[in-house]
């Protein structure tokens, strides 16, 4: 299995992508790609999360762990078929989306 993209918050390889610091206390969740219906890119802002540390705001989005986000522009929403979408961000945003698009039609 081979690593298409890794940072601190994420590792996308051939099959799947792992959420690190998901679950409390720092628990992993990890997403084949069979799973994701859609990815969709959102602004942060002070309303949907831009401030959030991790976990969920006012809309069904989880966040994961991410000291960094409130410097980041961009998240990518994660529609697996569940209530609670995995909202992410990742250190390269164009990148992650570009894979996760390619993956999921493939």
């Amino acid at each position: 299995m081979s690593v298409l993209y890794e940072d601190k918050y994420l590792i996308i390889d051939d099959h799947a992508l792992t959420i690190k610091n998901y679950f409390f206390p720092m628990g992993a969740k990890r997403i084949a790609f069979e799973q994701v219906k859609t990815v969709k890119a959102e602004p942060l802002t002070l309303l949907n999360g831009k401030f959030r540390l991790w976990g969920m705001g006012l809309e069904p989005k989880w966040f994961h762990f991410d000291l960094e986000r409130m410097g980041k522009k961009h998240c990518l929403i994660l529609d697996i078929g569940e209530f609670m979408k995995p909202a992410i961000t990742p250190k390269s945003h164009d990148t992650v989306l570009e894979i996760l698009q390619e993956k999921i039609k493939g």
